[in-house]
């Protein structure tokens, strides 16, 4: 028996991606998708209670995939970052980067991109069912004092960077 284009349009149906970015540890109402991307700053210093926090609340929305992806002010997740400035953010008191990246990781419910691409395959029979790869990298030009920066490119004084 044939399918027609009318039937095949609505057995399939197109993937909704909802991208987010510095709620600095608030929580908001979102609407209805299938995978939801935190582009960055999900909280305000990342600290392990804020970063705890934001996984429960990530945890309860309703999105078969949540990719999440650091911003400038987790700082508890760039470990280089933390080690030489955390102390100027936490009270003189350094929170575990391990742990902080570890409430991420472990999760089942997110996939957290520090400078990487995954595949996603979508799986709920009532959803898309779509494959797709996507790269999420944390990495931003330098300004002020804060994680994940590399120098800005000067072409006039330093060659383009050829690695991360």
């Amino acid at each position: 028996m044939a399918t027609t284009d009318k039937t095949k349009s609505r057995l399939t149906r197109r993937t909704r991606i909802v991208c987010i970015s510095d709620t600095h540890n608030c929580t908001v109402k979102l609407p209805p998708g299938d995978v939801l991307i935190h582009a960055g700053d999900i909280t305000n210093q990342g600290s392990f209670s804020e970063l705890s926090k934001a996984v429960k609340w990530l945890e309860g929305l309703q999105y078969e995939c949540k990719i999440i992806i650091a911003g400038n002010h987790d700082i508890t997740l760039d470990a280089d970052f933390y080690a030489k400035h955390g102390h100027d953010f936490h009270n003189k008191k350094l929170e575990s980067h391990e742990a902080c990246l570890e409430l991420l990781k472990s999760s089942p419910s997110i996939t957290y991109l520090q400078h990487e691409m995954t595949t996603i395959k979508l799986s709920s029979p009532a959803g898309p069912r779509t494959e797709f790869t996507v790269f999420g990298s944390p990495r931003a030009p330098a300004f002020g004092k804060w994680a994940f920066y590399y120098p800005p490119y000067n072409p006039i004084s330093s060659p383009a960077p050829t690695s991360w």
